[in-house]
């Protein structure tokens, strides 16, 4: 399983997927910062990754790309959320779940729970 980190997430959570195993991209590493959300799709598609965002633009499966079936994981924690929290809460999730159950799947991360729901075939 692959992820790519969007810019509007903590630096050091790439560091901390890594260490669990996982293939992990930043966008800020591959020349993707302040590009458009169209290119960080392509991106995801190219290295067939789980996008990691805060961007409301993700979190509508409907605006997919029809060739994108790896998954988002949408973060929606409270403003002022430390980055700290942030990145517990994701590598819980990460931890927790079974790695199918995310691949192909919209995924909220929310302050006291995660949904996942099911939404290409892989």
């Amino acid at each position: 399983m692959k992820f790519l980190i969007d810019e509007n997430m903590p630096r050091s959570l790439a560091g901390k997927i890594a260490e669990l195993g996982f293939e992990v991209h930043d966008v800020r590493d591959i020349g993707l910062a302040s590009h458009p959300d169209e290119e960080v799709m392509q991106a995801a598609i190219e290295l067939d990754a789980i996008i990691i965002t805060g961007d409301r633009r993700f979190a509508d499966p409907r605006s997919w790309s029809d060739e994108f079936n790896s998954g988002v994981i949408f973060i929606t924690l409270p403003e002022g959320t430390s980055a700290k929290v942030l990145i517990s809460k994701i590598i819980d999730l990460i931890k927790d779940r079974h790695p199918d159950s995310l691949l192909g799947a919209y995924t909220v991360v929310e302050l006291r729970r995660a949904l996942s729901r099911p939404v290409r075939s892989r």
